[in-house]
């Protein structure tokens, strides 16, 4: 054999390995990037939800989706579904920031004509700079540019492990199961009130709090950057924005950190901003006491049973908890800071 014919057979040789390791990712999709399972059901995974995230917003049927922090990964779509109408997904990122929510938000509204959105409007989310993010997105997975998916096409991590994984849970796709079960998470044993009360220092008087000014301006830049822009270029869409119900304690740990002032001025401002949209609902349940106060209901300071996931979503629907001035945000943050001051000496 010449050392040209070997060169060509050795180029033909890896070309059609790549070629066939490129078609083995498009046809099995572990991330479902170009199509739902053909003949699996995906072990959605919270530590990967960079990755299934973009997936499930191309390739799934849906009209609604339900965007937000680990709190909202214990949502049931279907439930959702018949208290709100709709089809709903879950494009939750647990610790997401807001900028994390904005890209969920972006592929969406790209792939899917969007009739509503609802958003657990978590203060964390919106406490840091507007372009920080959770973790790096992988963008190759996110743009609409064939090129760049070498990344997934070609990733030694897809071929070793999110392949077999898939091909571990055969069996036929049932996508009504999916996007109920995704990203649930067992619970770990509840800590009872005692358990709670040790989450936060109690021990002595509350503290003074800090300046509210950074927290104001960080909340600000994150709603123009990461917000507005998709409130306003689709007004056939209803958002629908909610302030999930954290434990009594965790306000009152934000008291113990000093950084009681600035969380009320941020749903203050916030509120405000989002009430000024006509295509905006509000619903607080930060002061929904008959959940804040109960301490059977919390895996911690800010996780609670699923159950209470579902009583939102019709709770949304009957419109309970809404929020249509903000002098309910004023009413609502005074009742809190007196129970959180309530539990200091």
């Amino acid at each position: 054999m010449t050392r040209k014919r070997w060169c060509m057979l050795a180029l033909g040789m890896l070309v059609g390995l790549l070629l066939g390791v490129i078609a083995l990712v498009v046809f099995v999709d572990p991330f479902e990037i170009y199509h739902r399972a053909l003949f699996y059901n995906p072990p959605y995974d919270s530590s990967t939800q960079m990755y299934s995230g973009a997936g499930v917003a191309k390739s799934y049927t849906y009209d609604s989706i339900i965007v937000g922090s680990s709190v909202t990964e214990n949502c049931t779509p279907s439930v959702y579904d018949r208290a709100l109408g709709g089809r709903f997904v879950k494009l939750s990122m647990n610790a997401g920031l807001s900028l994390d929510h904005a890209k969920m938000m972006d592929i969406a509204f790209r792939t899917h004509d969007v009739r509503r959105v609802v958003y657990g409007l978590d203060l964390f989310a919106f406490s840091q700079y507007y372009n920080n993010q959770k973790a790096r997105t992988p963008d190759y997975l996110y743009d609409d540019n064939p090129f760049n998916d070498v990344s997934y096409l070609l990733n030694k991590n897809v071929l070793i492990s999110y392949i077999p994984q898939a091909l571990a849970h055969i069996g036929k796709p049932d996508e009504d199961m999916c996007r109920d079960a995704m990203y649930y998470w067992e619970p770990p044993a509840m800590p009872g009130t005692k358990g709670l009360r040790a989450m936060v220092d109690l021990s002595g008087p509350m503290p003074a709090q800090q300046d509210v000014s950074r927290g104001l301006e960080m909340a600000q830049l994150s709603y123009t950057h990461n917000l507005l822009p998709y409130i306003q270029a689709h007004p056939e869409t209803t958002f629908t924005f909610f302030f999930p119900p954290y434990s009594i304690y965790y306000w009152a740990g934000q008291a113990e950190q000093g950084m009681l002032d600035t969380a009320m001025a941020q749903r203050r401002l916030l509120s405000g901003l989002l009430l000024a949209e006509p295509n905006v609902e509000l619903y607080d349940f930060h002061a929904h006491f008959d959940w804040v106060a109960d301490d059977s209901l919390y895996y911690d300071l800010i996780h609670y049973i699923a159950s209470v996931n579902d009583e939102m979503a019709f709770a949304m629907a009957q419109g309970l908890c809404r929020v249509t001035d903000p002098a309910q945000i004023e009413e609502n943050s005074a009742a809190l800071m007196q129970a959180a001051a309530a539990l200091f000496p």
